[in-house]
């Protein structure tokens, strides 16, 4: 029996009415796009259906959901990204096979090119039925599919993907309002290939390129006709007509495909018999999906987690990790500099090598930051283990912050004393000041910023019970503890903290080191860093990207730049060879010191490497010395070795610490051998700061620092740095710190 004889007459009529109504408004606002006033509307149903239409906001379904690329400075290719993780590689119409886009119009929107994206008379029927109460029925176009696909592909969550296909009146209106802009924005061509890369065809299979390199191990524009016909008739019902469950239905699909695009003359009869005819031909083997940072290459893997991690974490980055979620088509451009990722990846690798290696018994760990000074450009991140989750692999990037996937931080030894002597000279302390100290003291008190006393501590020197007078010059370059100890008792702990915070210095967990960590009375109570006596030997755990980026502010002249990984983000516009720019982090570099502060600072770090801790043979280029600064730092116990070196271009910091616990793992005896530069293994019984310096100056021999290398600015010749002598004569050394 016909609807139509059950239906009431007057019902009849409101039905009629309601259909010409809404084929109308229909007719108005998706020809044109453009939501117009409703006027001589029947039916209060279709009236309030055309003001949902009306003020809709809908996104731009234009653009597809496509993989991103995450690039170097150079704009080659680190990796890619998928949005929600599903491997598509969308191709253009001229890309796909002409047998595939016409077996596709032929079964499922035969009138395509005549109606255009939507089909006005059959949408106003199923809109009708809807508003009328009767069964919600699905699009009809590949227009309306196309967004209904593209919806549940750009989803990030699971409300959102129920939604996408939820059997409401709302849904159906949004998938015509997204359609009607659709269609305004591609040509039919373009709305045909569109379409072809986001249907779903079975078996987690998104989209006609990877559907043509899964099933039948060809790329969409070699398809066949058979190929392209069984592929055709599986986007209906994916899970009726998948070929590797039931293959005889898959057959029985693709000959209904072929004896339809035989009636509307896409191929002939007796073509359409031969192909019929065809065995099935599947060969199905899974795409990885080569995205992600576990397919980047090994030397870039570390640097690429950081800057997922980025993305994901911090605010700025908040509408480019939506779009990398959902539409995608973005391309991330990084400041990662090949030359200097390798060079810090190649010398962790070698001098610490991951284990199982014989070198390494102590299965100790390396990690390396560089930053260009002035503009807060990572370079470089360096980890000393394969990225990834298996055996002898790691995930946890032990060079940043815990939020951006890293670890519980790292002590820096002595390189934390660079605060105490910048706290110094900004209070006119010349290099020639000097005090007598013991081998090892109870130093203080001290007082915190809130001007409570918060005690004493013991220091000792690091290489035994040794008396003598230092200057500013030598008590830094041969870093002598108790020296240390009382310099930062001399300029105020608070003054000291603060100019850590100024330099950017914060706590591993990202808070504040005036602030205090974890709840009172608890085992991971830490309080704030002004209540440590011990901060100015770098007890307190921060990131080698923190201490990098606080080292590189000297040699920019006294100016700190928060440390960038993304230099900018593109995106496809919404025009044909339109780009888009999303919003980026800014370094928000900013003077913290004086230039003059920052050269004599320089001036006595230089000497580190000429005459104090970490004292070498340098390197030059071409014949050329290269300037260099720097800092050892060792944490007690053996714990922790670090390096803080620059140059006028380049700053880097360098980490060595046992990851496996978060007991004391100290670096000594068997457990301090490495890999020496000469080769071969080297175990000089305890693993000091200048053993990390030497993981600094392999990787800064090969990093690109020019030519030209730049030079130090000069302390100026009427600072009051060189009054009471220069002090640039080294006292007996009593600290290795």
């Amino acid at each position: 029996m016909k609807a139509s004889r059950s239906r009431p007459p007057a019902a009849a009529v409101v039905h009629a009415i309601a259909e010409l109504a809404v084929l109308a408004v229909l007719a108005g606002l998706l020809a044109s796009g453009m939501a117009l006033t409703v006027t001589g509307m029947t039916g209060i149903a279709a009236r309030d259906a055309a003001q949902a239409f009306n003020d809709l906001r809908v996104p731009a379904f234009a653009e597809l959901p496509a993989r991103s690329e995450i690039v170097d400075s150079r704009g080659r290719l680190i990796t890619y990204y998928y949005p929600n993780d599903i491997y598509r590689v969308p191709v253009s119409y001229n890309q796909i096979a002409p047998v595939m886009r016409d077996a596709i119009v032929a079964i499922e929107d035969s009138r395509f090119y005549q109606h255009g994206a939507i089909d006005f008379r059959g949408t106003a029927r199923a809109l009708v039925a809807d508003l009328t109460g009767r069964h919600v029925q699905g699009g009809s176009t590949l227009a309306q599919q196309y967004v209904k696909n593209a919806s549940l592909l750009t989803a990030t969550s699971s409300a959102e993907q129920q939604a996408a296909v939820a059997e409401t009146i709302g849904r159906k209106i949004r998938e015509l309002r997204i359609a009607a802009n659709v269609e305004h924005e591609l040509t039919l061509d373009q709305l045909l290939a569109a379409y072809l890369n986001v249907a779903y065809f079975a078996n987690q299979v998104y989209g006609i390129e990877v559907a043509a390199e899964s099933y039948f191990g060809r790329t969409a524009a070699s398809l066949t006709l058979p190929e392209s016909a069984m592929l055709a008739g599986l986007v209906e019902n994916p899970a009726l007509f998948d070929p590797l469950t039931d293959p005889a239905m898959a057959i029985q699909r693709r000959n209904v495909v072929l004896g339809r695009m035989a009636q509307l003359g896409y191929i002939s009869k007796g073509t359409a018999a031969a192909a019929s005819r065809a065995p099935l031909g599947v060969r199905f083997r899974p795409q990885p999906v080569q995205q992600g940072c576990l397919s980047a290459a090994p030397s870039a893997a570390w640097f690429c987690d950081y800057v997922i991690a980025e993305l994901r974490t911090n605010p700025a980055y908040h509408a480019a990790w939506q779009e990398l979620n959902t539409t995608g088509g973005l391309t991330i451009y990084t400041t990662l500099n090949p030359p200097d990722q390798n060079a810090a990846q190649n010398a962790v690798d070698f001098m610490v090598p991951a284990p199982p290696a014989a070198d390494n018994p102590g299965q100790n760990a390396a990690t390396e930051v560089l930053i260009q000074p002035g503009t807060g450009a990572v370079e470089a991140i360096a980890v000393d283990r394969p990225y990834g989750n298996g055996r002898y692999q790691d995930s946890i990037d032990y060079a940043v912050d815990a939020a951006q996937d890293g670890g519980l931080g790292v002590q820096s030894g002595s390189a934390a004393k660079l605060f105490t002597l910048i706290t110094a000279l900004k209070d006119g302390i010349p290099f020639g000041f000097s005090m007598t100290i013991p081998a090892r003291a109870v130093v203080g008190p001290y007082y915190t910023c809130a001007g409570k006393r918060t005690g004493s501590f013991p220091v000792a020197n690091a290489d035994g019970p040794a008396l003598g007078t230092y200057s500013l010059y030598t008590g830094t370059t041969q870093s002598v503890n108790v020296f240390y100890a009382q310099l930062e008792r001399r300029v105020g702990l608070c003054n000291v903290v603060r100019t850590a915070v100024s330099m950017g210095d914060h706590r591993a967990d990202g808070g504040s080191l005036l602030s205090p960590a974890g709840q009172p009375g608890t085992a991971d109570y830490q309080p704030p860093a002004d209540d440590v006596p011990s901060f100015t030997l770098g007890s307190v755990n921060v990131s080698p990207m923190t201490m990098a980026a606080a080292y590189a502010s000297v040699a920019a002249g006294g100016i700190y730049c928060r440390p960038v990984a993304i230099d900018r983000i593109t995106a496809v516009g919404s025009s044909p060879g339109q780009v888009r720019q999303l919003p980026v982090a800014s370094a928000g570099c900013h003077r913290v010191f004086s230039a003059a502060v920052a050269a004599a600072a320089t001036y006595i770090l230089r000497g580190v490497l000429s005459s104090g801790t970490a004292t070498g043979d340098g390197f030059s280029r071409n014949g050329a010395a290269v300037p260099q600064a720097g800092k050892t730092g060792t944490a007690n116990n053996y714990d922790f070795a670090a390096f803080a070196g620059y140059t006028p271009r380049l700053a880097g910091f360098v980490s060595e610490f046992n990851p496996a616990g978060p007991v004391s793992h100290p670096m000594a005896g068997t457990a301090s051998c490495y890999r020496s530069q000469s080769g071969g293994k080297h175990c000089p019984g305890a693993v000091y700061g200048a053993n990390a310096g030497q993981i600094w100056q392999l990787t800064f021999e090969s990093a690109s620092l020019g030519p030209p290398f730049g030079s130090f600015a000069p302390v100026p010749n009427s600072s009051t740095f060189f009054r009471a002598g220069t002090g640039q004569h080294p006292a007996a050394r009593s600290g290795h710190k």
